[in-house]
């Protein structure tokens, strides 16, 4: 129900809301961010430490690199084991891209809003 409601650009008592679409995508980029600067920051404490990074997959299994692709289908494309050098620029720039998402988001909810009201 709740979903349902915020698909409408009026909500209750004539409180302006914003899509149900653009308020996921806002989610799914913090959600990105906040992965991003996780591992970044992992990858920090290893360099300062002089060690590798232990970064481990879901099953508990240590990582050596990152790993990039597209998993599915026939025309899937993967990389494994991209290294953590090469890693954390590729990172930065996936952070910065969400983060200008966010701004372009947040300018299309205002105007939302404004429309709803």
């Amino acid at each position: 129900m709740a979903g349902r409601l915020v698909r409408h650009s009026r909500g209750l008592a004539g409180v302006s809301m914003i899509s149900f679409e653009t308020a996921r995508d806002i989610a799914f980029a913090y959600r990105e961010i906040e992965s991003g600067e996780k591992l970044l920051a992992e990858l920090a404490t290893a360099k300062d430490r002089h060690v590798a990074p232990d970064v481990r997959d879901a099953f508990g299994r240590r990582q050596d690199g990152l790993t990039l692709g597209v998993p599915s289908s026939e025309s899937s494309r993967t990389m494994y084991q991209v290294s953590w050098v090469l890693a954390v620029p590729i990172v930065e720039a996936h952070v910065a891209n969400a983060k200008s998402k966010i701004a372009a988001l947040c300018q299309k909810a205002l105007a939302e809003m404004e429309v709803g009201a």
